[in-house]
Protein backbone atom coordinates (compact mmCIF):
# COMPACT_ATOMS: atom_id res chain seq x y z
CA UNK A 1 0.00 0.00 0.00
CA UNK A 2 1.66 3.09 -1.19
CA UNK A 3 1.91 6.33 1.54
CA UNK A 4 -1.63 7.83 0.25
CA UNK A 5 -3.46 4.87 1.10
CA UNK A 6 -1.44 4.96 5.05
CA UNK A 7 -2.41 8.02 5.08
CA UNK A 8 -6.02 7.64 4.39
CA UNK A 9 -7.33 5.28 5.73
CA UNK A 10 -10.83 4.28 5.75
CA UNK A 11 -14.08 5.42 7.97
CA UNK A 12 -16.47 3.17 9.93
CA UNK A 13 -18.44 2.83 7.03
CA UNK A 14 -15.93 2.33 4.45
CA UNK A 15 -14.94 -0.53 5.61
CA UNK A 16 -18.67 -1.50 6.52
CA UNK A 17 -19.84 -0.63 3.25
CA UNK A 18 -17.31 -2.29 1.46
CA UNK A 19 -18.09 -5.12 3.00
CA UNK A 20 -21.77 -4.76 1.77
CA UNK A 21 -21.61 -4.63 -1.85
CA UNK A 22 -23.51 -7.21 -3.90
CA UNK A 23 -20.90 -9.63 -4.21
CA UNK A 24 -20.13 -9.93 -0.90
CA UNK A 25 -23.20 -10.42 0.23
CA UNK A 26 -24.45 -13.19 -2.36
CA UNK A 27 -21.37 -15.33 -2.03
CA UNK A 28 -20.99 -15.20 1.56
CA UNK A 29 -25.15 -15.46 1.73
CA UNK A 30 -25.04 -12.49 4.31
CA UNK A 31 -27.28 -9.62 4.58
CA UNK A 32 -26.13 -6.56 5.75
CA UNK A 33 -27.34 -6.02 9.42
CA UNK A 34 -24.98 -9.72 9.38
CA UNK A 35 -22.29 -7.94 7.95
CA UNK A 36 -23.06 -4.50 10.20
CA UNK A 37 -22.06 -6.55 12.72
CA UNK A 38 -19.47 -8.91 12.28
CA UNK A 39 -17.47 -5.57 11.12
CA UNK A 40 -17.78 -3.27 14.13
CA UNK A 41 -15.08 -4.68 16.14
CA UNK A 42 -12.62 -4.24 12.97
CA UNK A 43 -14.76 -0.69 11.38
CA UNK A 44 -13.95 0.59 14.68
CA UNK A 45 -10.25 -0.09 14.07
CA UNK A 46 -10.18 1.51 11.09
CA UNK A 47 -12.10 4.50 12.68
CA UNK A 48 -9.24 4.90 15.23
CA UNK A 49 -6.65 5.15 12.69
CA UNK A 50 -8.49 7.25 10.40
CA UNK A 51 -9.21 10.13 12.60
CA UNK A 52 -8.55 13.40 11.63
CA UNK A 53 -6.68 12.60 8.84
CA UNK A 54 -7.74 14.71 5.92
CA UNK A 55 -5.09 16.68 4.04
CA UNK A 56 -5.73 20.12 3.10
CA UNK A 57 -3.09 20.50 0.60
CA UNK A 58 -1.20 17.84 -2.01
CA UNK A 59 2.65 18.62 -3.14
CA UNK A 60 2.11 22.93 -1.88
CA UNK A 61 -1.24 22.85 -3.78
CA UNK A 62 -3.45 26.18 -2.44
CA UNK A 63 -6.88 25.90 -0.97
CA UNK A 64 -9.69 25.32 -3.20
CA UNK A 65 -8.24 23.03 -5.39
CA UNK A 66 -8.38 19.44 -6.59
CA UNK A 67 -6.49 17.19 -4.42
CA UNK A 68 -7.64 14.10 -5.38
CA UNK A 69 -9.13 12.45 -8.50
CA UNK A 70 -11.13 9.09 -8.54
CA UNK A 71 -11.71 7.02 -12.11
CA UNK A 72 -10.29 6.65 -15.74
CA UNK A 73 -11.79 9.40 -16.99
CA UNK A 74 -11.39 11.60 -13.50
CA UNK A 75 -14.97 12.00 -13.57
CA UNK A 76 -14.89 12.25 -8.94
CA UNK A 77 -12.52 14.67 -7.24
CA UNK A 78 -12.03 15.65 -3.89
CA UNK A 79 -11.33 19.29 -3.51
CA UNK A 80 -10.00 21.66 -0.71
CA UNK A 81 -12.69 23.84 0.30
CA UNK A 82 -11.20 25.95 2.97
CA UNK A 83 -8.99 25.42 5.97
CA UNK A 84 -9.86 21.46 7.14
CA UNK A 85 -12.62 21.60 5.17
CA UNK A 86 -12.75 18.89 1.68
CA UNK A 87 -15.53 18.41 -0.65
CA UNK A 88 -16.85 15.57 -2.78
CA UNK A 89 -17.42 16.87 -6.59
CA UNK A 90 -18.94 15.24 -9.61
CA UNK A 91 -16.93 16.96 -12.69
CA UNK A 92 -19.17 15.50 -14.87
CA UNK A 93 -22.54 16.46 -13.43
CA UNK A 94 -21.13 19.80 -12.22
CA UNK A 95 -22.28 18.79 -8.88
CA UNK A 96 -21.48 19.02 -5.10
CA UNK A 97 -21.87 15.42 -3.56
CA UNK A 98 -20.77 16.37 -0.19
CA UNK A 99 -19.34 19.23 1.41
CA UNK A 100 -17.80 18.09 4.43
CA UNK A 101 -15.34 15.14 3.96
CA UNK A 102 -13.85 13.80 7.00
CA UNK A 103 -11.42 11.11 5.26
CA UNK A 104 -11.15 8.99 2.09
CA UNK A 105 -9.09 6.40 0.24
CA UNK A 106 -9.39 4.67 -2.73
CA UNK A 107 -9.24 0.20 -2.72
CA UNK A 108 -9.95 -2.25 -4.76
CA UNK A 109 -11.15 -0.04 -7.61
CA UNK A 110 -13.70 2.03 -5.31
CA UNK A 111 -13.39 5.15 -3.64
CA UNK A 112 -14.81 5.49 -0.10
CA UNK A 113 -15.69 8.59 1.09
CA UNK A 114 -16.33 9.16 5.14
CA UNK A 115 -18.33 12.28 6.65
CA UNK A 116 -20.61 12.94 9.92
CA UNK A 117 -24.09 12.85 7.57
CA UNK A 118 -23.04 10.22 5.64
CA UNK A 119 -20.50 7.40 4.07
CA UNK A 120 -20.10 6.95 0.11
CA UNK A 121 -18.87 4.10 -2.05
CA UNK A 122 -18.06 4.86 -5.55
CA UNK A 123 -17.17 2.30 -8.29
CA UNK A 124 -15.70 3.83 -11.45
CA UNK A 125 -16.71 2.10 -15.68
CA UNK A 126 -19.76 1.57 -15.09
CA UNK A 127 -20.18 4.45 -12.27
CA UNK A 128 -22.06 3.91 -9.06
CA UNK A 129 -22.58 5.63 -5.57
CA UNK A 130 -23.78 3.29 -3.09
CA UNK A 131 -24.96 6.21 -0.02
CA UNK A 132 -24.62 4.91 3.66
CA UNK A 133 -26.53 7.99 5.87
CA UNK A 134 -25.57 7.95 9.21
CA UNK A 135 -27.80 10.59 10.75
CA UNK A 136 -31.11 9.00 9.93
CA UNK A 137 -32.56 12.61 10.30
CA UNK A 138 -30.96 13.68 7.54
CA UNK A 139 -31.63 11.03 5.35
CA UNK A 140 -34.78 12.05 3.41
CA UNK A 141 -32.88 15.41 2.27
CA UNK A 142 -29.90 13.09 1.02
CA UNK A 143 -32.12 10.97 -0.88
CA UNK A 144 -34.23 13.44 -2.61
CA UNK A 145 -30.90 15.68 -3.25
CA UNK A 146 -28.99 12.80 -4.85
CA UNK A 147 -32.38 11.65 -6.51
CA UNK A 148 -32.52 14.86 -8.48
CA UNK A 149 -29.22 14.68 -9.93
CA UNK A 150 -28.99 10.46 -10.43
CA UNK A 151 -30.97 7.84 -12.13
CA UNK A 152 -31.80 4.31 -10.15
CA UNK A 153 -28.57 2.81 -12.29
CA UNK A 154 -26.43 5.10 -10.29
CA UNK A 155 -26.89 5.69 -6.89
CA UNK A 156 -28.65 3.88 -4.21
CA UNK A 157 -29.49 5.39 -0.73
CA UNK A 158 -29.07 3.18 2.66
CA UNK A 159 -29.66 4.18 6.22
CA UNK A 160 -26.20 3.38 7.67
CA UNK A 161 -26.57 -0.47 9.13
CA UNK A 162 -29.61 -1.71 7.00
CA UNK A 163 -30.51 -2.78 3.41
CA UNK A 164 -33.28 -1.40 2.68
CA UNK A 165 -32.88 1.08 -0.44
CA UNK A 166 -34.44 4.17 -0.15
CA UNK A 167 -36.32 4.90 -3.46
CA UNK A 168 -34.68 8.26 -3.84
CA UNK A 169 -35.78 9.46 -7.75
CA UNK A 170 -39.66 8.74 -6.22
CA UNK A 171 -38.62 10.61 -3.38
CA UNK A 172 -37.09 13.62 -5.37
CA UNK A 173 -40.51 13.58 -7.80
CA UNK A 174 -42.58 13.85 -4.93
CA UNK A 175 -40.82 16.34 -3.34
CA UNK A 176 -40.89 18.30 -6.94
CA UNK A 177 -44.56 17.25 -7.32
CA UNK A 178 -45.22 18.99 -3.32
CA UNK A 179 -43.15 21.96 -4.35
CA UNK A 180 -45.20 22.79 -7.90
CA UNK A 181 -48.21 22.00 -6.13
CA UNK A 182 -47.09 24.62 -3.59
CA UNK A 183 -46.17 26.58 -5.76
CA UNK A 184 -49.53 26.50 -7.83
CA UNK A 185 -51.32 26.81 -4.65
CA UNK A 186 -49.50 30.54 -3.64
CA UNK A 187 -49.67 31.57 -7.30
CA UNK A 188 -53.32 30.83 -6.76
CA UNK A 189 -53.96 32.24 -3.22
CA UNK A 190 -51.99 35.50 -4.13
CA UNK A 191 -54.34 35.95 -7.51
CA UNK A 192 -57.11 34.97 -5.15
CA UNK A 193 -55.81 38.22 -3.01
CA UNK A 194 -55.36 40.59 -6.33
CA UNK A 195 -59.12 39.86 -7.05
CA UNK A 196 -60.41 40.59 -3.57
CA UNK A 197 -58.20 43.34 -3.66
CA UNK A 198 -59.46 44.62 -6.79
CA UNK A 199 -63.31 43.73 -5.86
CA UNK A 200 -62.42 45.67 -2.71
CA UNK A 201 -61.22 48.83 -5.00
CA UNK A 202 -64.59 48.45 -7.05
CA UNK A 203 -67.05 48.36 -4.33
CA UNK A 204 -64.92 51.35 -2.39
CA UNK A 205 -64.55 52.92 -5.82
CA UNK A 206 -68.45 52.31 -6.01
CA UNK A 207 -69.51 53.31 -2.53
CA UNK A 208 -67.74 56.60 -2.86
CA UNK A 209 -69.64 57.68 -6.15
CA UNK A 210 -72.84 56.63 -4.76
CA UNK A 211 -72.07 58.93 -1.74
CA UNK A 212 -71.16 61.48 -4.48
CA UNK A 213 -74.26 61.02 -6.15
CA UNK A 214 -76.25 61.02 -2.99
CA UNK A 215 -74.26 64.35 -1.68
CA UNK A 216 -74.98 65.50 -5.62
CA UNK A 217 -79.22 65.09 -4.90
CA UNK A 218 -78.86 66.33 -1.25
CA UNK A 219 -77.37 69.70 -2.99
CA UNK A 220 -80.26 69.78 -5.55
CA UNK A 221 -82.70 69.22 -3.13
CA UNK A 222 -81.75 71.95 -1.06
CA UNK A 223 -81.68 73.86 -4.55
CA UNK A 224 -84.78 73.47 -5.22
CA UNK A 225 -85.99 74.34 -2.21
CA UNK A 226 -84.00 77.59 -2.06
CA UNK A 227 -85.79 78.39 -5.10
CA UNK A 228 -89.61 77.40 -3.80
CA UNK A 229 -89.08 79.55 -0.59
CA UNK A 230 -87.80 82.53 -3.16
CA UNK A 231 -90.85 81.87 -5.06
CA UNK A 232 -93.33 81.95 -2.62
CA UNK A 233 -91.66 84.78 -0.91
CA UNK A 234 -92.50 86.27 -4.48
CA UNK A 235 -95.96 85.09 -4.05
CA UNK A 236 -96.70 86.67 -0.86
CA UNK A 237 -94.39 90.19 -1.68
CA UNK A 238 -97.32 89.96 -4.51
CA UNK A 239 -100.05 89.43 -3.21
CA UNK A 240 -99.73 91.83 -0.10
CA UNK A 241 -98.69 94.47 -2.42
CA UNK A 242 -102.44 93.64 -3.79
CA UNK A 243 -103.81 94.00 -0.83
CA UNK A 244 -102.63 97.19 -0.18
CA UNK A 245 -103.35 98.67 -3.51
CA UNK A 246 -107.14 97.28 -2.56
CA UNK A 247 -107.53 98.79 0.10
CA UNK A 248 -105.60 102.55 -1.16
CA UNK A 249 -108.98 101.88 -3.71
CA UNK A 250 -111.66 101.22 -1.04
CA UNK A 251 -110.22 104.49 0.42
CA UNK A 252 -110.73 106.46 -2.15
Amino acid sequence: MGKMKKILAAGVVCYVAYKLGKKYLKENNLTAEDVFDSAKKKAEEFARQAAGVVPTTKDGEPAGKKIYTFGREKRIEMVHLADGVTGLYDNKKNYPIEKQVKTYSEDGGKLYVYSDAADYVISDEPFFMNVYVKDKSRTEAIAIALGKQYDAEEIAVYNYGSSRKFDAQGMAAEAEAEKVAAEQAEAKAKEAELAAQAAAAKAEAAAKEAEENVQAAADKAEEMAEEVKAKAEDVAETIEATAEEIVEKVKE
